[in-house]
């Protein structure tokens, strides 16, 4: 069922995106907008040095109040990161993730040289993919397979305490760990949250989903509520600390919802679904203007930059100066 190698997702076109470790984190986040990846492999000649992500804009450059254009890559990337091959097949990948408990990670060619740098999700659709194409007993058995490979990885995560530097999955707030997750199409490790939603009959569906694709939760709850016909338009609002509806219309809004939860403490995210029937139903939009100035005076210019290579973009942003708050 996983026999297929690395080989046959890496395609010649592939974009992979190579900074060395004296640059700058400006230049790396130019080179994610630049290439739309969310991580560089950081290079000296032909020889892999670290990788640098963007969840290490956030965490550890974001959050520590860090200047893009004086901080080095190497000062914040993971350095020596675990490597794959093209030979190398997808479950195996996705093994090796699981037990260096990382997200990313580099692809090397027969000749040693960068083919493509794979995220956690990358893989997982692609094994997907192959359990669809499978049928009968071997689908069922190729779900099991995923579904207890997933529940093993998700339960294997470090404690909120320890930082390890080869683990990405250990750079999640602390707000996070311990969640439950499980679903037979994961999102990446780390980025789920858990959502609460009433449907009409008064029963609440409470389900894990990621938290970086509008799409992907559009579509969990479109299972959840049995609505099948893609013809009907699905708004999603959710329910802030202070009790406001808030609607989500694009990924940046879904991870800023998820991102201001945690930051609030809160262990789920409430959901509603516009109701179309009721005209008199009170919506705020976001308005990314409102943010707090922040301390340091940083260039809208510097932001967006950052913003664009975040996978958590403008909730990454708006943290940031809200922690910068004068």
């Amino acid at each position: 069922m996983f026999k297929p190698s690395l080989s046959t997702i890496v395609t010649e076109g592939t974009k992979v995106a190579i900074v060395s470790p004296s640059d700058p984190v400006y230049v790396a986040t130019q080179k994610m907008r630049e290439f739309r990846v969310n991580s560089v492999i950081v290079t000296t000649g032909n020889t892999v040095q670290g990788i640098f992500t963007s969840k290490d804009v956030l965490m550890r450059v974001v959050s520590q109040n860090l200047s893009p254009e004086l901080t080095l890559v190497e000062k914040v990337m993971t350095a020596n990161p675990d490597c794959a091959t093209l030979d190398t097949t997808i479950l195996d990948a996705l093994h090796i993730m699981h037990d260096g408990k990382f997200l990313h990670i580099p692809v090397l060619d027969r000749e040693g040289q960068i083919a493509a740098c794979l995220d956690v999700l990358q893989l997982t659709h692609a094994a997907i993919q192959l359990v669809e194409g499978g049928n009968g007993t071997a689908n069922d058995m190729a779900n099991s397979v995923m579904q207890r490979f997933w529940d093993s990885a998700l339960a294997l995560e470090p404690p909120d305490d320890e930082l390890d530097s080869r683990s990405e999955a250990s750079l999640l707030m602390a707000s996070e760990a311990g969640d439950g997750r499980s679903s037979i199409y994961p999102p990446i490790i780390g980025n789920s949250f858990p959502f609460k939603l009433q449907d009409r009959k008064g029963r609440v569906h409470r389900f894990t989903c990621g938290s970086e694709s509008l799409n992907e939760l559009v579509s969990s709850v479109r299972q959840r509520l049995s609505i099948i016909d893609e013809k009907d338009i699905i708004q999603i609002l959710y329910e802030d600390d202070e009790g406001d509806r808030v609607l989500l219309t694009t990924d940046t809004d879904l991870a800023g919802a998820v991102l201001h939860a945690k930051s609030s403490g809160l262990k789920v995210l409430k959901l509603h679904i516009v109701d179309e029937s009721n005209p008199n139903t009170e919506v705020v939009k976001p308005l990314q203007e409102l943010a707090p100035r922040s301390r340091n005076g940083a260039s809208s210019v510097k932001i967006g930059l950052m913003a664009g290579a975040v996978a958590l973009s403008g909730a990454a942003v708006m943290v940031y100066l809200k922690r910068s708050r004068v």
